[in-house]
């Protein structure tokens, strides 16, 4: 996968906006010394305590709750249980690239789901529709959309699940970004998985609560689709990291802490990115939902590769390129790191999309 294999391993620069969630939590900020660590592997297909912790947060029963190595596995494993081999399952474009992959390897023929920058992302039901009567028997979508960081509202999804009933289609939501929402202010708490049996959810402790490196993620389903998910981490994995579960755990037992870091990021981050924005015209934005990242239009002509190539070799800052999500028009930047290096990141942004309109560039 183009996106992963660049995230991974491509050159660090002093001034790194490439992030996609918040930075990573040091023991510290969990506040217990020494951390409890567990090496015992508890409950047949999860740990008892993770899966009623998770299934608390979303006011679901505990069989609706399938822990899993993170949101990537949740993702494939979502796919892999709701269609077969050759099925046709509609997917949002622009798209997180692995969502795409998936598709690719489970042999599905792809429909895409436009969703147009200039039309603020939105979804159009009438769209999906015309999928399902093509014979969809999934739609995939991203909430909080990435790239853009756009929110589909609960009422926009309830009807989204209700299309996909009447076409006998599942409706797949990576949520991994939601809380981000809820924690941004925008609304209460909720979960897709609550709404309809014909919804499988996604997510995990990465993006938003900063423990990526713990894997701890769920598949929240109907309880046949939970079943499944079982059979299939038979397959995969077999059981979850019990270190990483039981420090999921006591990460959700102390998730107010946890909330009240990604706010003071997130609030941080906002303001000196909307000071940036008003003040220059060579970059247009989106109204923000509560995303770690922002997603920016470029002016025309300005290629999002050959503008990363740029900040990279003679600004020492680097971006995402809108065309690893199928957007070749914009970049997808983090808001997390410290006020000041995001300040000056910016700065060097801007400079860069100058050289570049002055120069005649693309």
């Amino acid at each position: 996968m183009r996106y992963l294999n660049w995230a991974k391993l491509h050159r660090r620069v002093r001034y790194e906006l490439t992030g996609s969630g918040v930075p990573p939590v040091r023991p510290a900020d969990l506040g217990t010394k020494p951390l409890p660590v567990s090496l015992e592997v508890k409950g047949g297909y999860g740990d008892p305590d993770f899966i009623d912790a998770v299934a608390k947060l979303y006011g679901l029963s505990a069989e609706r709750v399938v822990p899993v190595p993170g949101t990537s596995s949740a993702n494939f494993i979502a796919l892999a249980v709701s269609v077969e081999h050759g099925s046709c399952v509609m997917m949002e474009q622009p798209i997180y690239e692995p969502l795409g992959r998936v598709a690719a390897f489970l042999g599905l023929t792809v429909i895409p789901l436009i969703r147009r920058a200039s039309q603020e992302f939105e979804v159009r039901l009438n769209e999906i529709e015309t999928g399902l009567d093509r014979g969809t028997r999934a739609v995939v979508l991203t909430n909080l959309h990435n790239p853009s960081g756009q929110y589909l509202i609960p009422e926009a999804i309830k009807e989204i699940a209700r299309a996909c009933a009447r076409g006998n289609a599942t409706l797949i939501v990576d949520e991994v970004y939601l809380d981000a929402g809820y924690l941004a202010g925008r609304q209460d708490r909720w979960t897709a998985a609550a709404m309809a049996e014909n919804v499988i959810v996604t997510s995990s402790l990465t993006k938003v609560y900063g423990l990526g490196g713990l894997r701890a993620g769920w598949l929240l389903g109907s309880t046949p689709v939970a079943e499944q998910a079982r059979d299939m981490m038979d397959l995969l994995s077999v059981d979850n990291a019990a270190p990483a579960a039981s420090l999921a755990v006591h990460a959700l037992a102390n998730l107010p802490t946890l909330e009240e870091r990604y706010r003071r990021f997130y609030d941080e981050g906002q303001a000196v990115f909307r000071r940036w924005l008003a003040s220059e015209p060579l970059a247009d934005g989106y109204m923000s939902c509560g995303a770690p990242f922002e997603c920016v239009r470029l002016p025309g002509g300005v290629d999002p590769d050959h503008l990363n190539e740029l900040l990279v070799t003679e600004y020492d800052t680097q971006v995402v390129s809108g065309r690893f999500f199928g957007l070749d028009d914009h970049i997808r930047l983090s808001i997390m790191p410290s006020c000041g290096d995001l300040a000056e990141a910016l700065s060097r942004i801007s400079q860069a999309l100058r050289k570049m309109v002055n120069s005649g560039a693309s």
